[in-house]
């Protein structure tokens, strides 16, 4: 899925000055280009955060001075005011055609499996997967249809087309299982006692430096 969105180079001013005016401050950047501060019209992103996902590929418009120039860019980042919820800075990604990267892909699961019309659960182990390859053929979504899924069954990797792209998950990793009412209660068990053992692990340890946030006046 590729979605088009215009913006414009980014005009003198202040961010709040350009906010009141209805205009989202940006900035696209990427290994081949420079740094490109921009403006996006608030209308224009109303509902697009909702119609993509973390690996959608966005054709970007950019208007300058001289004639528009269109790129593909992913979503790196978006800012939100802290009470209204709005938009207020989105950081655009601009990879290199030529060189694979790895990317995060939702998982998107359909179906009604007969698993749990007889009773069992459905049990989503990822609701992502990481995939190696490049920008072009990376998959917006992954779809899962479980419609065939008895209890005790589930998906793997090496069920799942991923096109031109390679899932950085063994083949062997189950995406989604269908289990019994006791079997979901073994597995959260099991998650617990390894989510305290990775705790006690950790603990002592020195916290990994959080990514500095940008700040605009």
């Amino acid at each position: 899925m590729s979605v088009t969105l215009n913006t414009k180079l980014r005009p003198a001013g202040k961010a709040n000055a350009l906010r009141r005016e209805g205009l989202i401050p940006a900035i696209v950047y990427g290994p081949t280009m420079e740094n490109i501060p921009l403006v996006i019209a608030r209308r224009d992103l109303h509902g697009l955060f909702s119609r993509i996902t973390r690996s959608s590929r966005i054709e970007l418009s950019i208007s300058g001075d001289e004639q528009a120039e269109t790129i593909d860019v992913f979503v790196k980042r978006v800012q939100y005011n802290a009470i209204t919820d709005e938009p207020i800075h989105v950081d655009f990604y601009h990879p290199d055609p030529n060189t694979p990267l790895k990317l995060h892909v939702p998982i998107k699961v359909v179906g009604k499996a007969p698993g749990q019309e007889a009773g069992g659960f459905l049990n989503v182990l990822f609701d992502t997967v990481r995939v190696y390859g490049l920008s072009k053929d990376i998959p917006s979504l992954i779809t899962l249809d479980i419609s065939e899924l008895e209890i005790g069954e589930g998906i793997r990797v090496r069920e799942v087309a991923f096109g031109e792209v390679t899932p950085l998950l063994s083949p062997e990793r189950s995406l989604v299982t269908i289990v019994s009412p006791r079997g979901m209660e073994i597995e959260e068990e099991e998650e617990e006692e390894a989510m305290l053992e990775t705790a006690a692990a950790e603990e002592g340890a020195p916290a990994e430096g959080a990514e500095g946030e940008s700040k605009e006046e």
